[in-house]
């Protein structure tokens, strides 16, 4: 077991006034003018799992995937000496304008700890981040899973495979994984078996189609791929063939689904 810190940086922009077309970055006290370059700096200089950048419009970058070039207009700073979670925006534009959030999942020795508090979970549901999940590392279909994740369901609370609505729930579970399990892909539970290319999940909700959720160029028009899994080298949601084995993912819910 490694000790999880949760390392919090928030860069607040705003808009000058209507004769400055300026952005101002306060936390450096630097200005920016649309179209010039920018850099956004943690000042991580300790190993780390994985980085954020989320954006208050709900906009959020994996750095890695930034360094990987996966987003346009967006690379690595050139010095990542002391800014190992640092992105670099080629042209910043006025809708960069608003908060920043960088979030730094940093390892060292000692106990993994939870970075936000819920109920107590039954048996054999754990907390990651802000939910109630259990890792299944048996291999078995989508159907077969989902079969099994509601046999766990009782009196107290209903359960199914696992659902995923935010950035922060997205990158909370994928560091689980690569803390305790070697990098391999998931079942969750999302699905688009009922008509194709529509994805909701077993919950009744919509799985979100926004960037930075899927794997690149995900999910795809095909009727042989109608179950959704988490990707094993990103964590990105990937539409699957149901029939494969694989582990999954199962959620506790306080309430009917």
């Amino acid at each position: 077991m490694v000790n999880m810190i949760f390392c919090l940086t928030i860069i607040v922009l705003s808009l000058g006034s209507a004769s400055d077309a300026s952005l101002i970055f306060d936390a450096a006290d630097v200005q920016v003018t649309p179209g010039e370059s920018l850099t956004l700096s943690c000042g991580v200089k300790q190993e780390f799992i994985l980085c954020f950048w989320d954006h208050e419009d709900g906009r959020s970058f994996q750095v890695k995937d930034v360094h990987s070039g996966f987003h346009p207009g967006m690379r690595a700073p050139e010095d990542l000496t002391d800014n190992q979670c640092g992105i670099f925006i080629n042209s910043v534009s006025v809708e960069d304008s608003g908060k920043w959030t960088c979030r730094v999942f940093l390892t060292s020795g000692g106990e993994l700890r939870n970075t936000k508090l819920v109920e107590a979970c039954h048996d054999p549901f754990i907390v990651v981040g802000s939910e109630c999940l259990y890792f299944h590392e048996g291999y078995t279909n989508w159907t077969t899973a989902r079969d099994y994740c509601r046999s766990l369901s009782n009196s107290q609370y209903t359960s199914d495979l696992a659902t995923v609505d935010s950035c922060e729930q997205l990158g909370d579970i994928y560091q689980h994984v690569l803390i305790e399990y070697k990098p391999v892909w998931h079942w969750i539970g999302g699905y688009d078996k009922n008509e194709e290319g529509s994805w909701h999940w077993v919950t009744g909700g919509t799985v979100p189609r926004s960037a930075p959720f899927w794997y690149p160029d995900r999910p795809i028009i095909d009727t042989s791929v109608n179950c959704l899994c988490m990707q094993n080298s990103t964590g990105y949601f990937y539409d699957y063939g149901c029939q494969h084995n694989g582990p999954f993912i199962c959620e506790e819910f306080p309430f009917t689904v």
